[in-house]
């Protein structure tokens, strides 16, 4: 008679930890921030795609709520972008009734842009997702650790844009 052994048991498989992502030798503020920014971008765009919306297309309609219609320019400036990138999101909210665009009535060159009826119903789920990701991103932080993260936050931007205006390139 012969007697068969249990195959011997495996644990079961484990889960692969998350990659924390781009780390570069030298680098360690620039390779946390990349870190952050593309966790904080992938989070917001699982959010917003629950209401229905894609970004950057929150940020001109939160941006037009808030401000009413305004020259296609004005968007330009706010959003940092450059003319076409703008103009290809703004064509993409068209496509999607979120905002119409129209010729100024002041300047025949200058485009107006305007929230639709559907854009405004967009915006508080847009806001909504903004909010729910500033909760999941600052929850875990004190008032006195939120509001020394901002200060952080603001000198970095500051200095980077400083360095960007003076031309400077690291050499």
């Amino acid at each position: 008679m012969s007697t068969r052994r249990p195959a011997p048991t495996q644990p079961p498989p484990q889960a692969r930890p998350r990659h924390q992502g781009t780390t570069i030798d030298g680098a360690p503020v620039g390779s946390l921030i990349l870190q952050v920014l593309r966790a904080h971008a992938r989070l917001g765009t699982e959010l917003l795609s629950r209401v229905g919306v894609t970004p950057p297309h929150e940020i001109v309609l939160l941006y037009l709520d808030d401000h009413g219609p305004l020259p296609q320019a004005e968007l330009v400036h706010y959003m940092a972008r450059d003319r076409s990138t703008v103009t290809a999101t703004l064509q993409a909210m068209e496509r999607n009734g979120l905002v119409e665009r129209t010729v100024s009535a002041d300047d025949r060159r200058a485009m107006v842009v305007a929230l639709t009826a559907d854009g405004r119903r967009a915006v508080p789920g847009a806001r909504d997702a903004w909010r729910e990701l500033e909760q999941v991103t600052v929850g875990g932080l004190d008032r006195i650790q939120r509001h020394d993260l901002i200060t952080a936050l603001t000198t970095v931007r500051d200095r980077l844009n400083q360095a960007i205006d003076a031309g400077v390139t690291g050499d």
